[in-house]
């Protein structure tokens, strides 16, 4: 059964290593440009923002993994995809092309022209990343419910492939030595359009062999999607949320740019351990008919939050950490031991990110997203209390933007536990101890 598990899982944890490694890539390729600091700095505000902003079409893999179960329920999650992102796109050109920029990124950020005009420029330029991000996530969902895991992989490691031939090709290129900020809108492009095409392509041949036209049944409502995603929405929206929010704090800091730099590095590399967790929540759902129980899952997650925390231990509390942030990622000396702190809070990321995947799993099952809507202004509400309380304690910059993250984590995965299972577990409990 372990076995199986980890055939299915093992295709989506390689995916998740590619796709961290592609943004390694960019860093790296932005860590070797004029301006690196000011580049770091004003791409990592600007993706932080078009994530937060897309973030509510990341919820459409979910749908495609447990919603859609013939051509029919496809082409309905298609379209509902379409009209999201269609809207995704013009909140971002509100934020990133018109007045309100202004105020969100002089105003609220503080930042100076020169790094504001880059920003707007990013997140203008990566207008279309909603319409990719969302059909390549519900092509996603669909393939991984085809228990298809493999083809997802393939398709990740082209599109870094992609990238990485693309920051090659453009460290070559002297227009973008002279504007340094066009290498990762660039890069991002290639392997976006890469990942979308190469998953549009299986989905097709999916199509063709496996799918059902349709079931014995009334295709599935748009109704019905909404109210399966929308609370999933709102989570990846407050999660996307706490990157902005985290930035917001940092940059308005002391050595605010120096700052956002050091982040720009920690959120890419210091998530690469553990980030593959998270796609044990699609475990569950394919393979509960056969288990018939919640404990082997439980079971099998603490193995893998085992094996990720002993990787974060050996790449960020060894001396391999000085070696891939200075020689492979190419940081200064001095970024890359402001670096040390946070990586190493990033350490126990594993610990609690085990139990909120499996957690979500059992939602998924039972199709109880409703709670995960809950979990979000709790993670929020422990960010913004950790960021205001952690100075006090003299916990600035970097560190203070990271161990506010965890924070976030641990509420929300303690506030899904308990919507989930604690009541019933408590409630069971006192039953015992009465009798």
């Amino acid at each position: 059964m372990y076995l199986r598990f980890t055939r299915f899982l093992l295709p989506l944890v390689l995916t998740i290593l590619i796709i961290e490694f592609g943004a390694q890539i960019i860093n790296a390729g932005m860590a070797r440009m004029p301006e690196a600091t000011l580049i770091l700095a004003a791409f990592g505000l600007a993706w932080g923002l078009v994530s937060v902003l897309s973030s509510p079409l990341a919820q459409l893999r979910y749908a495609g993994l447990v919603l859609v179960e013939d051509k029919r329920d496809f082409w309905r999650a298609l379209h509902y995809a379409g009209v999201l992102a269609l809207l995704m796109m013009a909140v971002q050109w509100l934020f990133g092309g018109t007045f309100l920029s202004l105020q969100l990124l002089e105003g609220l950020h503080m930042l100076d022209a020169d790094t504001a005009q880059l920003v707007r420029t990013i997140m203008v330029w990566l207008l279309p990343m909603p319409l990719l991000r969302g059909i390549t996530q519900l092509g996603v969902g669909v393939l991984t419910r085809g228990k298809r895991t493999g083809h997802v992989t393939v398709a990740a490691a082209l599109s870094v492939a992609a990238g990485f031939v693309s920051v090659l090709v453009l460290l070559q290129v002297e227009a973008v030595w002279a504007y340094p900020i066009w290498l990762p809108i660039i890069v991002l492009y290639a392997t976006m359009v890469t990942e979308c095409a190469v998953v549009l392509w299986y989905l097709w041949r999916f199509f063709v062999h496996d799918l059902p036209d349709s079931l014995d049944r009334a295709p599935i409502s748009y109704t019905a999607i909404f109210r399966f995603t929308w609370p999933l929405a709102l989570m990846n929206f407050m999660q996307e949320f706490s990157r902005p929010l985290i930035n917001l704090f940092i940059v308005r800091g002391m050595n605010g740019a120096e700052a956002m730099a050091v982040m720009t590095v920690a959120y890419t590399l210091g998530q690469w351990p553990y980030r593959w967790l998270n796609e044990m929540r699609a475990l569950m759902p394919p393979f509960y008919q056969e288990v018939r129980a919640y404990r082997p899952f439980l079971r099998y997650a603490y193995a893998c939050g085992l094996v990720a925390f002993a990787i974060c231990i050996l790449l960020f509390w060894t001396p391999l950490r000085t070696v891939i942030l200075e020689q492979l990622i190419g940081l200064k000396p001095a970024l890359a031991e402001l670096s040390r702190t946070p990586l190493q809070i990033y350490s126990f990321f594993p610990l609690v990110v085990l139990h909120r995947s499996y957690f979500h799993s059992i939602a998924f099952v039972e199709r109880r997203t409703l709670p995960m809507a809950v979990t979000a202004p709790m993670r929020s509400g422990a960010i913004l209390a950790a960021l205001l309380i952690l100075p006090l304690f003299g916990i600035q910059g970097a560190a203070r933007g990271v161990a506010a993250l965890l924070a976030g984590f641990s509420a929300e995965t303690v506030t899904i536990w308990w919507l989930l299972l604690g009541k019933e577990q408590v409630r069971l409990l006192r039953t015992r101890l009465a009798v």
